[in-house]
């Protein structure tokens, strides 16, 4: 029994893997981004801050559609977390993205003319066919009432995203 109960307190003091986070709509994501881009990630490369205490991952990326606002045709991404040597550092909530990934991406603008993508993991939709979709699976949401006529950040039909962004004024 003793090596039972042992087994549960050590399960109880893994850390949790995931972000809290507020859910939120595809077109309060839009209303509150610089920009909202589709386009394909070309290269990835992993930096240190200069308090060489946090690792961010630097995403160039080739816009292929803009659905809001004016970015140029390719632009750079700072998302937290990454690999630097033997340092790797995970942010729970974050995007993740991958070289030749098509994406929507919900972005801020940033220093020295880059970008970071609004809303963490749910501004950022993976492409696949006709199907966009965000990867939720490290974020656990409080529950927020999402507005009428709205849909919150989801697995969609890259048609529908694409009209929810353009229809937000």
């Amino acid at each position: 029994m003793r090596p039972l109960a042992l087994a549960a307190v050590l399960l109880m003091a893994a850390p949790a893997l995931a972000t809290e986070a507020v859910a939120v709509s595809v077109e309060g994501l839009a209303r509150a981004s610089d920009a909202v881009v589709r386009g394909r990630v070309t290269r990835l490369g992993a930096t240190l801050s200069p308090d060489r205490r946090r690792v961010y991952t630097i995403v160039d990326l080739a816009v292929t559609a803009r659905w809001r606002g004016k970015p140029a045709g390719s632009l750079q991404v700072i998302v937290p977390g990454g690999t630097v040597g033997d340092l790797t550092q995970r942010v729970d909530g974050a995007p993740e993205l991958a070289k030749g990934e098509d994406v929507v991406l919900f972005l801020d603008r940033a220093e020295a003319g880059a970008y970071r993508v609004n809303g963490l993991a749910q501004g950022k939709f993976a492409v696949k066919g006709q199907t966009a979709s965000p990867d939720l699976s490290h974020t656990n949401f409080i529950t927020q009432r999402i507005a009428a006529g709205e849909r919150r950040a989801e697995a969609m039909s890259t048609a529908e995203l694409e009209r929810r962004v353009r229809s937000v004024p």
